[in-house]
């Protein structure tokens, strides 16, 4: 049987092949590993990504200098000691075993196995330190991995052997006697964890015991936390994909230690895939719903999955990755590589009706719609948020996560004027707690219309989030993309008994430079234009409104955020158009995109009219040589093509 994924001569090709094929992802390891050998880090998702954090000599695995938790539970996850290994793989460098054993010796050292008074505090989800569950979890599994990298060293002597077995064997016992909820993600990485130690050290006596419990817990995590649909439950692009490698890896040793999970395992695996590959844009990015990052190649997860699966069509939808390449090796991952040569990416729209997440997608555009439920602790209040792209120029984009540090950075990127989508009276659509922690009612979205075709997409939805104020307001959206013609129309209803300020606002890409044609405006409508440097690309907005009070609907240039990756942010233009009104209020939006490279006319409205009393559009165009109209109201849509 195999006690890992890689035997040791196939292990030193693949980091032969990561120094050829991934030369700045190997340059990051060596330099990860040549600091660690002099205790120093930087601890992915906190808050400081731009230098190396001495922690002392030997390393204090407690030392935090920050105000973020998350650098506490980090640095305890040893995800430096893998990088120690591969560097040792590519260059033979002895220190690097050195610092592998002094880490390890120093944290057993630092950190016993801790008394707990009671269950509760063991598995409490936000019990501070090293021994919380889900670093136990994920620690084990770099240690385990650097050690098989570094297998053939003679520093790893038959002594250290014996320490580092009877390491792995505390932190099963630890996992065993404390099992977190399999409703929770956390629980995964617990169960992925211990099923590691119980492959690699198969020959203890309560293995079978080990490797039985994970299996049978990351059955139940995957029932529980993986719907109908195949969206993990808290229905954010980060975990959904994280998920799919945490339940891929230990299906893969499974496999090949020759104690396989079920067949209804690897089918519940293969159903999450559609809601990874919907999401991923014609810039081979994800759109970041809830707690995810602003970039993020779901590709990558197609790769890993397909070679997990055994299946070839699965791996040509996929990408290059350095994490597959080291669970795979390097022949069978050349074979991947060979087959995406050729894929082209399809460009159906994609619709998860029961989660209530829907993709309009043709050759020209993507539009990711949100009309799902909050998600949990990991959602956002993001209810009728969009994100759109077209032509490979990103629009309207979410904005990410930033933080987990309770504050208001926290607070903002979680909230409803965080996204694009609709604000009433300066309020969430959900209550804001903390970090963790959504108040209720928890805003619900429900979908009446959708339809996808050759001409164009449209989705109709509304929530409830402001239904709970003492004064009950719905918002419901309409969202029209044209297939044939480029056209947008994003139709906003709001109605209320007394008086209400509104926010509507539309995050933009950094590089869009805005130009306000008009400020403040009535039934005429205020107008945007907003270009990109060094692109042909650029989108006409315009605004037409009704029953707003005084008629009045300003629209200004405001600065928002957006967080490429955790731990970082960068300032980003928002168009914000505001207003009061009471009764029953409608706002049309207009988007008009235009690429200049066409050498074509651009599309031009000739008349446009918005009804709040009878929910109803309509808007005339002329496109070249063709003209059209297009009618909406609450039960039908018309588009008339006059030729």
């Amino acid at each position: 049987m195999n006690d890992y994924y890689l035997p040791q001569l196939e292990l030193r090709r693949t980091a032969e092949y990561y120094a050829r094929h991934f030369p700045g992802e190997a340059e990051a390891s060596i330099a990860i590993a040549d600091h660690a050998v002099v205790n120093e880090f930087i601890v992915p998702y906190t808050h400081d990504l731009s230098r190396w954090i001495p922690l002392g000599d030997p390393v204090d695995w407690l030392h935090n200098p920050s105000k973020d938790p998350e650098f506490t539970w980090g640095i305890n996850r040893h995800w430096h000691m893998p990088d120690l290994g591969k560097a040792y793989l590519m260059n033979g460098n002895p220190q690097y075993v050195s610092a592998f054993i002094n880490h390890y010796r120093g944290w057993r050292k630092q950190n016993p196995v801790p008394v707990v008074p009671s269950y509760e505090e063991a598995v409490f989800f936000q019990k501070l330190g090293p021994w919380r569950l889900l670093e136990t979890g994920l620690r084990v599994q770099s240690w385990i991995s650097a050690y098989k990298y570094m297998e053939d060293s003679p520093l790893l002597t038959e002594p250290f052997h014996a320490e580092f077995l009877q390491g792995l064997e505390e932190h099963a016992e630890f996992l065993t006697r404390y099992l977190g909820s399999t409703e929770i993600n956390h629980a995964i990485m617990h169960m992925q964890g211990l099923f590691m130690i119980a492959t690699f050290y198969h020959w203890h006596p309560r293995a079978p015991y080990w490797r039985q419990l994970a299996a049978e817990r990351l059955e139940l995590c995957l029932l529980h936390q993986v719907g109908p649909e195949g969206v993990q439950i808290e229905l954010t692009t980060h975990y959904h994909n994280a998920s799919i490698e945490m339940f891929g890896t230990p299906y893969l040793l499974g496999r090949l230690s020759g104690y396989p999970f079920s067949e209804w395992f690897g089918e519940q695996l293969r159903k999450m895939t559609a809601f990874t590959e919907a999401l991923i844009r014609p810039d081979h990015q994800s759109t970041g719903v809830g707690d995810s990052d602003w970039v993020g190649d779901g590709r990558q997860r197609l790769t890993l999955l397909g070679a997990i699966l055994e299946d070839d069509e699965l791996i040509c939808r996929g990408a290059d990755s350095s994490e597959s390449l080291w669970l795979l090796g390097a022949e069978k991952y050349g074979r991947c590589m060979q087959l995406q040569a050729a894929y082209k990416p399809s460009t159906e729209s994609r619709t998860f009706p029961q989660t209530g997440y829907y993709v309009m997608r043709d050759e020209q555009q993507y539009l990711f719609f949100d009309a799902a439920a909050m998600g949990g602790a990991h959602g956002h209040a993001d209810a009728l948020n969009l994100e759109w792209m077209w032509k490979q120029q990103l629009f309207f984009t979410d904005t990410g996560r930033y933080t987990y540090e309770e504050g208001e950075w926290r607070h903002y990127f979680k909230s409803t004027r965080a996204h694009n989508t609709i604000t009433v009276d300066g309020e969430d659509q959900t209550p804001y707690v903390s970090t963790q922690q959504w108040g209720t009612p928890a805003a619900e979205a429900k979908t009446y219309r959708w339809e996808s075709n050759s001409h164009y997409h449209f989705i109709d939805a509304s929530h409830d989030g402001y239904t709970h104020l003492s004064d009950p307001v719905t918002h419901r959206r309409w969202v029209l993309l044209g297939s044939e013609v480029p056209i947008m129309l994003l139709a906003d209803w709001l109605e209320a008994e007394a008086e209400h300020e509104m926010e509507q606002r539309f995050h933009l890409h950094p590089e869009a430079v805005v130009e306000l044609l008009e400020g403040e405006t009535g039934s005429l409508g205020a107008s945007a234009s907003l270009v990109y440097p060094g692109s042909s690309v650029k989108l006409a907005i315009q605004w037409t409104t009704a029953g707003l009070t005084e008629g009045r609907f300003k629209v200004s240039e405001q600065q928002g955020w957006v967080s490429k990756i955790y731990g970082s942010k960068a300032e980003t233009p928002v168009l914000q158009g505001q207003a009061a009104f009471s009764g029953k209020a409608g706002i049309l939006t207009v988007c008009l995109p235009e690429d200049s490279a066409d050498n074509g006319e651009p599309l031009r409205l000739t008349a446009w009219e918005i009804d709040p009393a009878r929910q109803r559009v309509e808007v005339s165009y002329v496109y070249g040589a063709a003209s059209g109209t297009i009618v909406i109201d609450g039960t039908t849509l018309e588009w008339r093509d006059h030729g």
